[in-house]
């Protein structure tokens, strides 16, 4: 088992935070940007804008939880942790995107970092993570994590077992959640002032 700690990304560019329900739209607008390829890794089939803006209102449903990488105000990179989707229980899938310019500079690895610590902290024992045979850069990420790797219908099944949770994951995660509503009103505003809305 492996510390959300031990992260060795290059990318200090941006900053990860949950992205509340009513922000579902960053999901939405991050996935419809991801080329043709991006979409086929992520969902494992070729998906339409419109499957994209259905699943990411639907991606706050009971329990799950997404993370977003911003820069200068945009998703480039999400993490999503969904519980209950596997047979076993405490245990959760997790899945990645990350948009080609800003691929290889971490943040995958960063944003797994992130959900390890979310599940370390919500009791799970077990993080699934599903990938195309050759995605070989999401096979290292699980690898780095201490992953048991195997192959099912033609597809990678990363079994990852996060550490108990601890003093300094559960301070990380009270100090973490205030600034996502504080991040999430500045951005709001941001936004809002750019439109020209009053």
């Amino acid at each position: 088992m492996l510390d959300e700690t031990h992260v060795a990304g290059d990318a200090h560019f941006g900053f990860i935070r949950r992205l509340l329900a009513s922000e579902s739209y960053l999901l939405r607008d991050h996935l419809q940007r991801l080329d043709s390829d991006a979409r086929h890794r992520r969902f494992g089939h070729d998906v339409s804008n419109a499957f994209i803006a259905s699943y990411a209102a639907h991606a706050s449903d009971f329990g799950n939880v997404t993370f977003g990488y911003f820069v200068d105000g945009d998703v480039r990179g999400v993490a999503e942790l969904r519980p209950g989707t596997l047979m076993r229980p405490e245990s959760a899938e997790v899945a990645f995107s990350v948009e080609r310019p800003f691929a290889n500079r971490g943040i995958a690895t960063q944003l797994m970092g992130r959900i390890i610590r979310t599940a370390r902290n919500r009791g799970l024992s077990h993080l699934t993570l599903v990938c195309m045979t050759d995605n070989a850069k999401m096979q290292a990420i699980a690898r780095h994590y201490g992953a048991d790797l195997k192959i099912e219908d033609g597809s990678i099944f990363a079994d990852i077992v996060p550490n108990r949770a601890d003093y300094r994951s559960l301070v990380a995660d009270m100090i973490d959640e205030p600034m996502t509503y504080l991040y999430a009103a500045l951005d709001m505003q941001t936004r809002i002032s750019g439109s020209g809305e009053i």
